[in-house]
């Protein structure tokens, strides 16, 4: 038998009728396999209203990175509508639909971790995590939770020195903030925001009454206070219980022509709000 050679043009077209034929088998194997759906549980503090422009940040970044709604993205949302007793029986139902992450902001995120041990956690937003007891450290978390940490009860104090800058003469000051409920590990950190808004109020030589409120009826219930206290200035704690009465704190502080620094998201002062300061809400979104 004799062999014809083969001049290096065949070896070349060979070789690339291999690769083309290998390709068009990956891509009628890639067509055959449906693409594989992502499930994410967000527990929302709020309602669907106020959550509206945090959830378009978040799949906006989902977007960023491949995952697209309907394609291969499932998004199960619960509204715990301002009332953190709801948390855990909403936590439950979200975890019971066998997401791969759950993700919300700080207290949401403590009733997840209440009843998974396994589940990844991503926090939106959180004020203390270790305190909450989320996790061991910031540094190591040491948990199945991570995300963002804003360290908002540092800033309370930067919220009372840019209010004594816009009214130079005010004396009498209010620190509006939510309803704490006994033992319930999610609110040491608005025991630390009461703490530092003492401290800072102390060290501005003013005097400072403490309301607090979560829904609308208690808002309206604490300026009715402020007015009888006669304060001249407001700065408003960041937290999911405020920004759902977000709208009833900047007519009440309107009213009563306060003028007012919150931790709030930029959209308190985009509504009427005189100014916030915090960190972009959206962006950590």
């Amino acid at each position: 038998d004799s062999a014809v050679p083969r001049r290096p043009g065949d070896r070349m077209r060979r070789r690339d009728l291999l690769i083309a034929s290998g390709a068009l088998l990956a891509a009628s194997f890639a067509r055959a396999q449906p693409a594989r759906r992502f499930r994410v549980g967000c527990l929302w503090g709020s309602n669907e209203v106020a959550t509206r422009p945090f959830r378009a940040a978040f799949l906006a970044g989902m977007r960023e990175r491949g995952y697209l709604m309907g394609s291969n993205l499932t998004l199960d949302e619960r509204y715990a509508e301002g009332n953190r007793g709801r948390y855990p029986a909403l936590a439950e139902a979200l975890i019971a639909l066998k997401p791969d992450v759950l993700a919300g902001i700080e207290g949401p995120a403590i009733a997840f971790r209440s009843k998974t041990t396994t589940i990844p956690i991503v926090i939106f937003a959180s004020s203390n995590p270790v305190e909450a007891g989320l996790v061991q450290s910031l540094a190591r978390p040491g948990t199945n939770v991570t995300g963002l940490n804003f360290r908002l009860a540092e800033l309370v104090a930067k919220q009372f020195e840019l209010l004594v800058e816009i009214s130079p003469k005010i004396a009498r000051v209010a620190f509006f903030t939510y309803s704490s409920r006994p033992g319930d590990p999610g609110d040491a950190g608005g025991a630390i925001l009461e703490q530092n808004a003492r401290k800072a109020a102390s060290a501005k030589g003013l005097t400072l009454v403490i309301v607090a409120a979560n829904d609308v009826a208690g808002a309206r219930i604490a300026f009715q206070r402020l007015q009888t206290e006669r304060v001249q200035g407001l700065v408003v704690a960041g937290s999911g219980p405020t920004q759902h009465i977000r709208d009833e704190i900047i007519a009440g502080a309107r009213r009563l022509r306060l003028p007012s620094v919150s931790g709030l998201p930029a959209a308190y002062a985009e509504e009427g709000g005189l100014a916030t300061y915090g960190p972009n809400y959206l962006e950590s979104y």
